[in-house]
């Protein structure tokens, strides 16, 4: 028999065996809205029979009393979860003991229960489990007596080198979504519903724990390869094709899965949960429902990330950052209209990283809200000083990118507010760049945000139009004052007809909307006659100018081009 190495007192095999976690719906009267399958076997009673009775009834007659008065209390102190120990009564006599875990939801008035079998069959007053090794939500063993098990399993390896395992980390995709939608209550049941299915699903030899949140680990001995984890897998999925009744809601869900086999490389059980865990991330990246086995690739680019990341928290105090500015110009007066500002990072050891390196780094980190607020202020600033100093900048603008992040900010307005008053910038001169995948992230917020920088005075910019799914479902409850087309249908203009009919169409949309267009990507002057001929207002792409530093950009706006009505 396995015993952890830690203090607490061991966990007999009827713990580790693990049954499934049993479910409980019921109202201030005890009457029962939903009970689990599982109830039938542990109690042995048929299920049509427990529909029949109330939770009370379920109870050993001896702690029935004790768990109303807990009930009760429930709603009358204002608590919302309890978690206590009690006895169920078995059709064939005798009696289950069981701990549970309850959540009292008041708007609905009803119960929301969970229940673990104990080792051994205590009196409410006597039970006890120990803790610190066992999930208290799906009653699996958690992330320490996993990481125990798994070091057990090293030195299994050590007396048997031909003897195989695997871990898998897998964790729901898109749980968030879940939680969000339909409450934390039926994100717990789901949780519940994804650790019983996996707990059916592995040999009894395997084991399955909670390891934080949605995520789960699974130990896989004695197997013959990699080859067996993806059995494990495919099982897995197969179950997951059919939904979960969570309380009156159907739920389909996917998991992902990394995936690590054991290895002369690993000599810590922490090092190889990390890499599963890093798989797993790479999976959810697919899209949900994949899986994906650890190499040392993976690892390699974990490091630099971090470096990256951190390198990213200095480098903006230390000033690694540049404005780097993209020409637009007018098609029809052949003039510069106005600058996009890109961000570039100058590494003092790396040189220039490209912005494809580390925008979704300062993205995921949340950093991208100070860079973007530096870009502002940076954009602003220049900007003003052009206009004071050259007569040929005096109408020019300049576009700045906007992310996802920075749109949700509380104090997002404050910063654009900010930016326009220490550099003494019109706010008809700024313009603000957003994209269909920011505004889908939270379209109402969002579109409240864009008619608030209207009001201001402020331009807005559609990015990347057309390379998304649902603009035109919203796009006439959007303040755009500019359509900008992506580069993707200008790259082959002149020579696939398709293309060309695709920018038509977007042009004619414009004009009926009284909004402009920008076509970014344009390299050839055939690509650029052909956008003028159909009527489209503003080109950018390296026919006119790569981004350029600010230097540079002056000598742009020497050349003696005259700024265009932009």
């Amino acid at each position: 028999m396995y015993r952890p190495r830690s203090d607490p007192p061991p966990l007999s095999s009827a713990f580790l065996k693990l049954p499934d976690t049993l479910l409980l719906v019921f109202d201030r009267s005890g009457h029962l809205n939903l009970i689990s399958d599982a109830w039938s076997e542990a109690l042995g009673y048929g299920l049509g029979e427990l529909q029949q009775v109330s939770f009370l009834d379920l109870l050993y007659e001896g702690d029935r009393e004790a768990c109303r008065e807990k009930l009760e209390a429930m709603g009358r102190n204002g608590s919302t979860t309890l978690r206590f120990a009690s006895r169920c009564s078995r059709k064939e006599g005798g009696y289950l003991g069981v701990v549970w875990n309850l959540t009292y939801d008041a708007a609905e008035a009803l119960f929301y229960a969970s229940a673990h079998e104990t080792a051994v069959h205590l009196c409410a007053e006597e039970a006890h489990l120990p803790e610190v090794f066992v999930d208290g939500l799906t009653g699996l063993p958690n992330r320490s007596l996993f990481l125990d098990r798994l070091e057990h399993t090293f030195r299994r390896q050590e007396r048997r080198p031909e003897m195989r395992f695997a871990v898998l980390h897998c964790g729901v995709d898109r749980f968030k979504v879940i939680n969000h939608s339909l409450g934390h209550r039926m994100g717990d049941l789901l949780l519940m519903s994804v650790a019983n299915l996996i707990r059916n699903t592995i040999r009894p030899t395997d084991m399955v724990a909670r390891l934080a949140g949605d995520e789960f680990g699974i130990l896989l001995e004695d197997i013959r390869d990699v080859s067996s984890t993806l059995h494990v897998v495919s099982r897995i999925q197969q179950k997951l094709q059919l939904p979960f009744t969570l309380h009156e809601h159907e739920v389909f869900s996917t998991v992902s899965f990394g995936i690590v086999a054991s290895g002369s490389e690993y000599q810590q059980p922490e090092l190889m949960l990390r890499d599963a865990n890093l798989a797993m991330v790479r999976a959810k990246e697919q899209g949900g429902g994949a899986y994906m086995v650890f190499d040392q690739d993976m690892h390699d680019q974990a490091v630099r990330r971090l470096e990256l990341e951190m390198d990213l928290r200095h480098a903006l105090e230390k000033g690694q950052f540049q404005a780097y500015y993209q020409p637009i110009v007018n098609l029809e007066q052949q003039t510069l209209a106005g600058f996009e500002a890109l961000v570039r990072w100058n590494h003092p050891g790396k040189g220039l990283i490209s912005p494809l390196e580390f925008i979704p780094v300062a993205e995921e980190s949340g950093m991208i809200v100070a860079l973007g607020r530096w870009m502002l202020e940076e954009s602003c600033r220049q900007l003003r000083q052009w206009r004071e100093r050259f007569p040929a900048a005096r109408e020019l603008s300049v576009s700045v990118n906007l992310s996802s992040k920075q749109i949700v900010h509380a104090q997002f307005l404050d910063h654009v507010r900010g930016a326009l008053d220490q550099s003494g910038l019109p706010p008809t001169a700024l313009k603000l760049e957003i994209t269909e995948s920011a505004l889908m992230q939270e379209t109402e917020r969002a579109i409240a945000l864009l008619h608030a920088l209207k009001a201001m005075g402020i331009r807005i910019l559609l990015d990347d139009f057309g390379t998304g799914y649902s603009s035109l479902a919203y796009l006439h409850r959007l303040p755009i004052d500019t359509l900008k087309v992506d580069r993707s249908f200008i790259c082959h203009l002149h020579e696939q007809e398709n293309d060309r009919h695709f920018v038509e169409t977007i042009v004619q949309l414009a004009r009926r909307l009284g909004q402009d267009v920008i076509c970014e990507g344009v390299e050839l002057p055939r690509q650029a006659e052909i956008l003028a001929d159909m009527g489209v207002g503003y080109s950018q792409g390296f026919l006119h100018s790569r981004p350029v530093a600010a230097h540079e950009a002056e000598m742009l706006i020497l050349a003696g081009l005259r700024p265009g009505a932009a």
